[in-house]
């Protein structure tokens, strides 16, 4: 019985569902935005208003720069339940923009248990309603 860890997140926040083959997801773990600028020490969650990107910051976009903290920090969090074998194969559910900045984040052995993804905004769906979405048997 292997056991499967099902990341489903957008820019804003992520959950890890654990299941198996075509058994009910029951969430694990719960990650926001904010929560992963605090361990990092930046901000982030910029409002409308903040979103201006000037020639002095370089160009950089700072939503853009919040997506990839969080990427990262979610990226690193999966590494860390693989190695302390929490999960054997991963399934990615997220937009395609943030399957995007995420995939090149994963170290190799995360990469290699990843077994699916679906590009879909499944964020705020509850458990059983993003079961629906998945192929029956992972």
């Amino acid at each position: 019985m292997a056991k499967i860890w099902v990341l489903v997140g957008d820019e804003n926040s992520a959950r890890m569902f654990l299941t198996d083959r075509a058994a009910p997801l029951v969430e694990k773990e719960a990650h926001t935005a904010a929560n992963a600028a605090d361990k990092t020490g930046k901000q982030t969650n910029t409002s409308d208003s903040d979103h201006v990107i000037h020639a002095m910051d370089g160009g950089r976009d700072p939503r853009a720069e919040d997506e990839r903290r969080f990427a990262r920090v979610l990226a690193d969090r999966l590494r860390e339940a693989r190695l302390s074998g929490s999960y054997e194969r991963l399934f990615l559910v997220a937009p395609p923009a943030f399957l995007g900045a995420l995939r090149p984040l994963l170290d190799a052995g995360t990469r290699d248990a990843v077994v699916g993804e679906m590009p879909k905004n499944l964020a705020q769906l509850k458990a059983d309603s993003i079961r629906t979405h998945l192929p029956e048997l992972l």
